[in-house]
């Protein structure tokens, strides 16, 4: 979008502050997304029997807040006179954000410096259209995205909080617009910092028709500490979330913990053909995983890798779009254990005159650890008023196979479930499944939204 009355009173605002060099911009953009939606999110009984997710409330009830191999056994038998072994049914209608595409506002600048240099900046934040606040990244004003960058004839350096590489590997091949309902970003979400990442600092160039570039942080958003609620107020004991406002402090100390890597890299064949691959790594520094008010460990957690491999094929003059992503990830434990997790996501969406209609198919699933398995489907309905507005409607499930009971660090203390809802309950995903609608552990859920999106 090119100057417009908003954009020009931004460039006001910021000569009011003092600072006079704005004169000079090449061009300043106001950007953004809102997204809202009425859905309903249905989920079957389910399964928690034997877990922690059975156990832990009545343990933390009835000893003070901390569970030890000597009160498991009390919970287990609270547990079992509370008829607790299943996660209850439910069905939530709710005014949603984000289910087409994540909400968001920001501001971008680039000036022109002459003999092939150009500086540049993005600012962009995140919030909820139902409520107004800000939403995501621990409330960041600017949570999504925050750094300055430099572009030569040999490339473009970033500096700030940006989004890992391996985002650019699922945004360029997936159908959709990775919002709450896309099951192509499933591999994505696994570990947080493959989505954002705190401290970055990336190299990117573009040749021809390809995209590539490499990433490194000092650290990215790792505490010692990490807790396994995303709504819990971080603490000494309870931990930071990964990714967390603080969790990326660059204290000396804390050794490699939190240092991560990425590369990406997209190659357009042709205008209808793409393929791409990524990876990314980051360390953990054996980080203790902790859950509960008074800190619990389940895990020390030593670092994690993953690769993706992408496609996307647009059928000539019918302009249906074709895609694939496959991502594998793997969690290694401070003990010597691995945890792999095998995601394949495929996509279609076809044009038909305003309308749009697809559909999306995912299954993860955990290689070992449980070898519990999420299999999902999401039916896409778009009707495009123009190019900035669309009604859309979504429609799909997700079927969770709890697999196996697998120990935890504390004795007593069990995990059970698919990729999606155990790693949503131990705080691995950002932004959980169909934007917080979440899933049952072996249960089916259900959901339903229509909405409408804007870009602007």
């Amino acid at each position: 979008m090119q100057k417009t009355a908003l954009t020009k009173a931004v460039a006001l605002a910021l000569l009011a502050v003092g600072t006079g060099s704005a004169f000079a911009q090449s061009s300043l953009t106001l950007y953004g997304n809102i997204d809202a939606a009425l859905d309903s999110v249905h989920k079957s009984q389910g399964n928690i029997n034997g877990s922690l997710f059975q156990v832990l409330p009545q343990v933390v009830a009835a000893n003070g807040g901390s569970p030890t191999a000597t009160s498991t056994a009390t919970g287990a038998a609270l547990a079992k006179g509370y008829n607790s072994a299943y996660a209850d049914k439910s069905t939530v209608t709710r005014l949603t954000s984000s289910i087409s595409s994540v909400n968001a506002i920001g501001v971008k600048g680039v000036e022109d410096l002459g003999e092939g240099l150009k500086a540049s900046f993005v600012l962009e934040g995140q919030f909820q259209i139902d409520n107004g606040a800000q939403s995501g990244q621990d409330s960041r004003m600017w949570g999504r995205q925050a750094y300055v960058g430099l572009t030569t004839p040999a490339g473009e350096v970033r500096l700030g909080r940006q989004y890992a590489p391996m985002f650019y590997a699922f945004a360029f091949a997936t159908v959709e617009a990775l919002g709450g309902a896309d099951l192509q970003g499933a591999g994505l979400v696994v570990n947080n910092l493959q989505v954002r990442q705190d401290n970055q600092l990336s190299y990117w160039l573009k040749l021809g028709g390809l995209t590539g570039a490499l990433s490194y942080s000092p650290n990215a958003g790792v505490d010692a500490h990490i807790s396994s609620n995303r709504g819990q107020v971080a603490g000494a004991a309870t931990g930071q979330i990964v990714g967390g406002q603080t969790a990326g402090n660059e204290a000396t100390g804390t050794g490699n913990r939190g240092q991560s890597f990425g590369a990406f890299a997209n190659y357009q064949v042709s205008p209808d053909l793409m393929f791409n691959a990524s990876y990314h790594g980051n360390k953990f520094g054996n980080a203790d995983l902790l859950v509960g008010a008074t800190g619990t460990l389940l895990y020390k957690l030593d670092k994690y890798s993953a690769y993706s491999l992408g496609g996307k094929f647009t059928v000539p003059d019918a302009g249906t779009q074709l895609s694939a992503i496959y991502h594998t990830g793997k969690f290694t434990m401070d003990s010597g254990t691995d945890i792999k997790v095998n995601t394949l996501a495929l996509g279609a969406k076809h044009p038909i005159d305003k309308f749009a209609v697809g559909a999306q198919y995912a299954v993860s699933k955990f290689a070992n650890f449980t070898k519990g398995k999420d299999t999902s489907l999401m039916l896409i309905g778009d009707y495009n008023f123009s190019k900035r507005t669309k009604l859309y409607v979504r429609a799909g499930y997700v079927k969770d196979d709890r697999g196996d009971l697998v120990n935890t660090e504390t004795a007593g203390l069990q995990l059970a479930g698919g990729p999606l809802p155990l790693l949503t309950g131990l705080g691995a995903l950002e932004t959980p499944f169909f934007s917080a609608g979440g899933a049952n552990i072996d249960a089916t859920t259900r959901v339903v939204a229509i909405g409408i999106r804007h870009t602007f």
